[in-house]
């Protein structure tokens, strides 16, 4: 049969709210650790790709030039990306 007694009532209400706390706080507390994990993991990534000189705006495979003599202005730059490579040359003259 059923318990109509009040306080056991209460008390089983508190213990299922008390429980969906914790249940709550366990949640919260891994969703927050995971992302700060993933953040730390992150820029320790690009610290390391930064420290061992692997960096894409340094890279050896792409450089430009500029020269200026007696007004002639020539910029010429090269990139080479895998298999195919990109030659561009501007040159302006001034009479």
């Amino acid at each position: 049969m059923t318990d109509h007694d009040p306080a056991a009532a209460r008390a089983r209400g508190q213990a299922i709210r008390k429980m969906r706390l914790a249940r709550v706080r366990t949640i919260r507390r891994r969703i927050i650790a995971g992302s700060l994990a993933l953040f730390v993991a992150s820029w320790l990534l690009i610290t390391i790709v930064l420290v061992s000189g692997h960096d894409p705006a340094l890279a050896k495979n792409s450089s430009a030039t500029t020269t200026t003599s007696s007004g002639t202005t020539t910029t010429s730059s090269s990139q080479t990306n895998g298999s195919s490579a990109t030659v561009s040359s501007v040159t302006t003259s001034q009479s």
